[in-house]
Formats: C-alpha cells, structure tokens, sequence
C-alpha cells in the first residue's frame, strides 16, 4: 500500500505531478519557442498580449524558483541513519552528535535489523542552530521549550531534535535519552521493536503505522503538560492530560506502558485486527485510526470517529506535512464531551441574561433580552454583548489564543516559512473548535473567523505545491463566508494548479463577480481560460 496508514502521501504525488507537468511545460515551451524563431518572433513580443503573457510567466518562473528553493532548504535538514546496528557486528549502538551533519535538525533511522539496542543519547540535545548574524527573523519557538524560550532571544540559537522518524527498525530496542522539541515520534514498517522513553526524553505524541509487536514504554517521562525549565522536577507525567496521545493504524499487538521509579503503573494492549477494523469502501482495515490516552487513570484504546490532527494542540499535524489537520482528532466520547461542555457553556450564558445582570451596548443602552422570540435579532446581540464582555473566562481565554496562533501564523507566512505559518493556523483552528459555535457551518455573529484562517492556510498550502489541501480549505472557508472573495479565489488557483481549468474559471468568475475590479482575479481568470483553450486544441488536433 502507498502512502501511510490513514493518511494519504501527498508530498510524494504532489512531487510526482509536478515534476511530470515541468516537463511537459518545458517541452511546449522548446517547441513555441522554436515556432517564434522560425517566424523571426523570437527578438520582440508580437503583441501586447503576449508580452503581458511574458511578464506572467517571469514572474511564475520566479515565484517556483523561491518555492524550489524553500523546499530544498527544508529537505536540508533531514538527516538520514540506516542500518544502525551495522549487520549486528554492535549489539549497542549510541547515537551522538558526531552522527549528525551541520543542519541536520529531524532525524530519520530506517532501515535497520538487530538484535540490539539503539540509544539516542543526551548529547542530541546539545544539537545547536541558530539565525544569521545580519537576519531580521527570530528563531523558531516550540510551545512549552521553556530552555530554548529563554535562550533564542539571549543568543538566536534554539537546541534539540527537532522531530524523529522510525521505519524498518525490526528486532531491537531504541531507547530515547534526549530532547525532542516538537515532542513528535512517527514510526511505520517496524517489526518486533520497544521503544523506551527516559525522563528525560519529551515526546508526547506518537503516531505508528503498519507496525508488528511494537512496545512503547514510558519511564517517568514527562507529560506534555508536566515539561518544565532544566532542572526542575516534573509534576506531571506522561499520561496525566488528555493531550498525551498514541494514535495508530494497521498496528498488530501494540503494547503501551508507564513506569514510575521502575515500577510499572499502567498498560493496554491493542491490534487493530481485534480491535475490530474493517475494510469500508476504498479505505482498507490498515487506514482505520485508533487512539491511546488515558482516561480517569486508565490507558484506554479508542477508535477515532473525527479525522483531524493527529497530534493534538500539542503539535500539529503541519509538522509532517500531511493531511487531517482541519481539527483535533477525536474520539465518540471527546466528541460528547465537547458537546456538553458547549451546552454547559450555553446554558450559563442564559442564565446569566436572565439572572439580572445588565448588558449595555456601544451607546450606552441596556440591552434586554425578548423571551417570546428565541431567533430575534435582539437575541443575537444580547449573545454577542455576552461574549463580546467576556462573561465567560473559557470564552474568553479560547478567542485570545486564537487570535495570537493567527497573528503569529500571519508573521511566518510573510517570513516566507509556509509550513510554520500552517503549525500556527492549525493550531488556531484546532482551538476554535472548542467554542461554542464550532459545530455550526456558518454561525451568523462567529466567535472567531475561522473561514480567514482556512483561507491564510490555503494560502500557504498553494505555496508548497500541496493544491489538494489548498482546494478543501478554501472551499471550508466559502461554506463559512460564501461572501469572502479569498476563498473563492484561491479555489480558483487551486483548481488551475491541478489543471481543473473549466471548474477554475467558474469559482474565478465567481469571485470577479464579487469584485468586479479586482486585476489579480481577472489576471488569474485570462490565464485560466487561456490554458483551458490550449487544452482543447490539443484535443482537437489529437
């Protein structure tokens, strides 16, 4: 099976497609400009037109060469570790930083059979890198790395593994004794393999894969929530918030279990096959997504009804560049549970209308709630002014930290890192989805503009080439705001890009429609019927 797990590879497609249709372009290109010489147009532009369509393709040509250039920088830090325990001449092997190249940041180990024992060490932690002396950016910030918080702004240097990936490490034991900033491990294709974390170790989050007889033990290592600055003792460990996750998908006998001073504490069992996963539609067995935390002290293994992120708030799923990042990830029980809490919330906003407490407008008047009429146009404002005063801490505490994942997601995205600014935006998406009006398409008066920051995040995705991605968020963002040009704009794009160009041309009429001025649509929308007409004359010329 391509791909992975519940979860489809649209980096590899993506960098298949594009490398299929750069050279078709550039063949068409070869071939029209061996037509134009031939006709003694190579000198000068024929007509107004085509210089304007010179220009575009200019500025195309440069936009990829940014793009190309961004992504390779991103592939730069990846180091790759094979065959680790080097044919079992080494039953221990010790992973340092002399194993690392200058820059290498996410560490990948594949490949690999013992028997033996893999340790990454502490020294990883040591792993340095830091922004240009001349640079006006900052260094990039992880939530809860309290040590590298405090040391970027002292020295622009930041410490640590960023992200590890396993897949086919079989018949060994890798033990984890360093930091992992994003507290992020993936592992697929690995057979016969316990992964232990040490106190010392900060993963939090693990996603595996068509995996066999994987154990992964956690020994007095911290909490997501329980990290704390360098040498003080956690409070918390892994396990005791809701947001230490193991999702998994295809794995067969999949044991977890924590330890406190040595002594095991708690433990589950799963497999995918018992745990009754079934072949639905395309989706085979393999693609159904389970999740493991613990619930009132119990590890307990639960089947994920609500695709989303599979790491949570902690992280996002942006980090690996895949899909399902709309939302949390959760459980038939979550969902109930963050339904009742909206209804909780609901019903204390109620009361507090009813139970005497004033609500003045911007001009000073009493705001006063008619009971006959539960849909009036004065009920939407009394509702509003509620939410609006802050009434509700919860409220209150979730919009402010929206608004600062947008903003901070809106600096990385004009910085250029496009796969920062989508961390961000998920992250700002995945914590709007616990207000009250989450579960409406369309709430008249929203809490938070989640159609804006679907769209900033397709964006950002047409920027990266992911144009799959970029099409569902912008068509999540016009379910929303069917007004809001962006949207319906960048659906556009998305379609052009995917070579959808008749449906292109419908969402960018839409969108000139809309705004009737706007040059960048109408740019957009000329294009788009230009290459549908090259598409149909080749057709017709067979």
């Amino acid at each position: 099976m391509s791909g992975i797990a519940g979860r489809t590879n649209y980096a590899d497609w993506n960098k298949k497609t594009s490398s299929l249709l750069s050279e078709l372009e550039s063949e068409e290109e070869a071939q029209r400009l061996e037509s134009k010489a031939a006709l003694g147009h190579d000198k000068h532009s024929f007509s107004s037109a085509e210089a304007e369509e010179k220009d575009k393709l200019a500025k195309a040509a440069k936009v990829k060469k940014l793009l190309d250039s961004y992504k390779k920088r991103e592939n730069s830090s990846v180091q790759e570790i094979s065959n680790v325990l080097e044919n079992n001449k080494k039953t221990t092997r010790f992973i340092t930083r002399d194993d690392v190249d200058a820059g290498k940041r996410v560490l990948n180990i594949s490949d690999t059979t013992g028997p033996g024992h893999i340790i990454l060490t502490e020294d990883l932690s040591n792993l340095e890198s830091r922004t240009g002396a001349n640079t006006t950016l900052e260094a990039k910030s992880y939530p809860e790395d309290f040590e590298n918080a405090a040391e970027m702004h002292k020295s622009g240097k930041i410490y640590g593994i960023v992200k590890v990936h396993l897949s086919n490490v079989n018949d060994c034991t890798l033990t984890f004794k360093c930091k992992v900033i994003t507290g992020l491990l993936e592992v697929s294709h690995c057979r016969n393999l316990t992964i232990k974390l040490s106190k010392e170790s900060t993963i939090v989050t693990v996603q595996a894969d068509l995996c066999q007889n994987l154990t992964i033990e956690f020994h007095d290592a911290p909490s997501g929530k329980g990290i704390t600055q360098p040498g003080v003792p956690t409070t918390k460990f892994w396990g005791d918030d809701a947001d230490d996750r193991i999702f998994h998908a295809g794995v067969e006998n999949l044991v977890v279990k924590t330890f406190r001073d040595g002594i095991l504490d708690l433990e589950v069992v799963a497999d995918y096959k018992k745990d009754g996963a079934v072949t639905v539609g395309n989706a085979s067995a393999e693609e159904v997504q389970f999740v493991i935390n613990a619930v009132n002290g119990e590890l307990v293994n639960e089947r994920v009804l609500r695709q989303g992120s599979a790491t949570g708030t902690t992280i996002a799923g942006a980090v690996s560049g895949e899909g399902g990042m709309s939302a949390r990830a959760m459980t038939a029980r979550e969902m109930k549970e963050v339904e009742m809490k909206k209804k909780e919330i609901q019903k204390a906003l109620d009361g507090t209308i009813g139970n005497g407490i004033k609500i003045i407008d911007k001009d000073g008047n009493e705001v006063v709630k008619k009971a006959e009429s539960k849909t009036s146009d004065d009920d939407e404002l009394v509702i509003e002014e509620v939410y609006a005063g802050m009434n509700s801490d919860d409220i209150k505490a979730i919009v402010t930290d929206c608004e600062t994942q947008k903003s901070k997601g809106n600096e990385s995205f004009g910085a250029g890192e496009y796969a920062q600014a989508i961390l961000l935006y998920t992250l700002a998406l995945d914590r709007a989805s616990e207000l009250p009006d989450a579960s409406e398409v369309a709430p008249k008066n929203p809490l938070f503009a989640r159609h804006v920051v679907l769209s900033n995040r397709s964006a950002c995705f047409l920027k990266l080439g992911e144009h799959e991605k970029a099409l569902k968020d912008a068509i999540d963002a016009a379910k929303m705001e069917p007004t809001y040009i962006k949207a319906i704009f960048r659906q556009g794009l998305a379609l052009h890009a995917m070579g959808r160009y008749q449906e292109a041309i419908e969402q960018l009429a839409a969108a000139l429609k809309l705004e009737p001025k706007n040059k960048q649509v109408k740019q957009a929308l000329q294009f788009a019927e230009v290459r549908m007409h090259q598409e149909i004359r080749k057709r017709m010329e067979g």
